[in-house]
């Protein structure tokens, strides 16, 4: 039994900011629309989301150190940028299941909610997360998570954005090995789910075929030219996240409109470097 065959894909991506009303600033001015506020109970962390009709964006802060901020302040000491991923399940229990039958240390399923801020008064969209040791994600911080309220979260108005962005394609990290990962992602997510391509290894995600990238240190300048390189704190980092857009034209017409500097591959992609998106770079892949 592998561990993704109660997956329904990435759930979402974390996006770890310094300053969380200035990343929220950040996304508006990309073309994107957020959410209200969250407030995580018994956290000092908040958010705002831009939702996709199947996953999500999270921009997470830290808006009361008193509090436990589950290793956000340490992560932040480095700078910010790609935290981590959640993978989507609709049956936690199973999953936790499955992650035992493959003598997996499991940590979980625990119940969370947040405060969600909204005009009329607040809601608490609430959630049971289920974490796990580092084997059976290598190089990602991850966990899985189960919707128990989606129609508080999914909301049709928050759906829209003027840059065409429509859900997560690829989330990209950097390893100093690639191959290093293929036999545990084989493991748990299949033998199929891994492809050795062109100076990478793609893993193919559950049901909606969205992929986990590692790629090389000296491989970046190759897939992301012009790529501002720092001195990350941990070897492997999320360097780039890649957005399905319905219309590139569309993209590139908001972009130019407000500004916004871009690069421009082909007629297939348009990227924002990582310091107008708070420390990823932005792909939006057309589809």
């Amino acid at each position: 039994m592998l561990f993704s065959s109660s997956l329904k894909g990435i759930d979402h991506l974390l996006i770890g900011v310094q300053q969380l009303e200035e990343a929220r600033h950040h996304y508006l001015r990309l073309g994107f629309r957020l959410t209200p506020r969250g407030r995580h109970i018994g956290w000092g962390t908040a958010n705002y989301c831009i939702m996709f009709p199947d996953d999500y964006l999270e921009l997470i802060g830290i808006v009361d150190k008193s509090q436990d901020t589950n290793g956000l302040d340490v992560f932040l000491e480095s700078g910010q940028g790609g935290l981590g991923l959640a993978f989507r399940s609709e049956n936690i229990s199973q999953t936790a299941a499955c992650l035992q039958e493959m003598n997996v240390p499991i940590d979980g399923p625990k119940d969370l909610k947040r405060i969600l801020e909204l005009e009329h008064g607040d809601v608490m969209p609430a959630f049971e997360l289920l974490r796990y040791d580092n084997q059976v994600s290598p190089q990602v911080s991850s966990f899985v998570c189960d919707h128990k309220t989606p129609d508080v979260v999914w909301q049709s108005q928050w759906l829209e954005h003027a840059n065409s962005a429509c859900g997560i394609k690829r989330v990209v990290y950097v390893t100093p090995s690639p191959s290093d990962v293929i036999t545990k992602y084989s493991d748990f997510f299949g033998a199929d789910a891994v492809v050795v391509t062109d100076g990478c290894i793609d893993v193919y995600v559950s049901e909606r075929k969205q992929v986990l990238r590692f790629i090389a240190p000296e491989d970046i300048s190759r897939f992301y030219p012009g790529y501002e390189q720092s001195n990350p704190i941990t070897e492997s980092y999320m360097i780039a996240i890649h957005l399905w857009a319905e219309n590139l034209k569309v993209t590139q017409a908001y972009f130019d409109q407000y500004r916004v500097s871009y690069q421009r591959e082909g007629n297939t992609r348009i990227s924002v470097q990582k310091n107008d998106a708070c420390g990823v770079v932005l792909a939006f892949d057309g589809l």
